[in-house]
């Protein structure tokens, strides 16, 4: 283990989250225990009075997840100079890649922990606008649902605390076979090529759909907001839009993005952190944009039952209204920074 204030700071933060996952986890069993004899109304009484209690550590769970998606970051660059060939983020990402020991195991690790991060949010913001939704209703047509959701939101948050623990304590030092005439001895500490993603597409081509396609998405999510319309095919729409949309973002990042906002050929998203730090603030805001009106799509499905009828859609608006704001936020300060440099 790499000792340094971020990692003692990442373990404490994530021994923390994995204690509330735990204490959710536990909590949500001793409900099903009770709702499993059936929904009688002392049933439902008493999960009602445990559910405000996993509702809250299920806001902890958020509350950690959010703030552990930067900290991990800021721990991976606090990683760079501890090997000599390891020029940025990427680098240490790729730190195990064909060793035999335990540090095999560590770029899969912190694969799965950029996987669990933004799903956790995905996930949380879903959850909350379904929460919203029930709690507008008199009867709480939407208790199953949210309490399936705490158990959903509490395993995820325990797999996402146990893969950093595992990062953090597993040895960094790196262990090859010996050269021979069957064997390699192979390189990990090398940082991204030069080569973009989408070999064959030129980056004005890219940019170019790009720019169209999250126009014709800030469009429908304005039109969403304005009309109040939900139903399942827009929403449907909206997220497979939204999707499509993150997926040729990240592409336009790595291809296009990054070599002009650093001015050279290197495609390597993870130097704006060390070169261009106010840059990750525009990026931030487009994967905040997408998460609220992904979570938002989501929750449409999960929250359509006849008492929300008639709030889900002024709900729906309001998030959206806030990926709305965060796409434009971003668009406007990449722009900036882009003109200026």
């Amino acid at each position: 283990m790499i000792v340094n204030a971020y990692a003692i700071l990442s373990l404490f933060a994530c021994g923390l989250q994995c204690a509330v996952a735990m204490w959710l986890t536990g909590c949500w069993l001793n409900s099903r225990r009770v709702w499993s004899s059936g929904w009688t109304d002392g049933g439902a009484e008493a999960v009602e009075r445990n559910a405000y209690l996993m509702m809250t550590l299920a806001l902890v769970l958020l509350g950690l997840g959010l703030a552990s998606w930067p900290l991990l970051y800021l721990l991976l660059q606090s990683y760079v100079p501890s090997w000599p060939g390891v020029m940025c983020i990427d680098g240490v990402t790729r730190i195990g890649t064909g060793s035999l020991g335990a540090s095999r195991f560590l770029p899969g690790l912190l694969t799965a922990l950029q996987v669990f991060k933004p799903l956790l949010m995905l996930m949380g913001g879903a959850w909350l606008v379904i929460y919203l939704a029930n709690r507008a209703t008199s009867n709480a047509p939407l208790m199953r649902r949210l309490l399936w959701g705490l158990l959903i939101i509490g395993s995820t948050s325990l797999c996402d605390g146990v893969c950093t623990a595992c990062y953090l304590l597993i040895p960094k030092q790196e262990d090859h076979l010996a050269a021979g005439c069957c064997t390699q001895a192979t390189s990990t500490t090398t940082t991204r090529s030069s080569e973009p993603l989408l070999a064959g597409v030129s980056g004005t081509e890219l940019a170019v759909v790009f720019m169209l396609l999250w126009a014709g998405l800030l469009i429908l999510i304005l039109d969403s907001i304005r009309k109040q319309r939900g139903g399942p095919k827009r929403m449907g729409g909206l997220l497979a839009s939204t999707l499509v949309v993150s997926l040729l973002g990240g592409l336009f990042l790595v291809d296009v993005l990054s070599p002009a906002l650093l001015q050279r050929p290197h495609h390597c998203p993870y130097d704006l952190v060390s070169e261009l730090p106010e840059s990750v603030i525009g990026i931030v805001l487009f994967m905040v944009g997408s998460l609220w009106v992904a979570a938002g799509s989501i929750a449409s499905f999960c929250a359509d039952v006849p008492e929300t009828r008639e709030i889900l859609p002024g709900l729906q608006a309001r998030v959206l209204f806030l990926g709305l704001f965060s796409y434009l936020g971003s668009f406007s300060l990449l722009s900036v920074q882009w003109c200026v440099l």
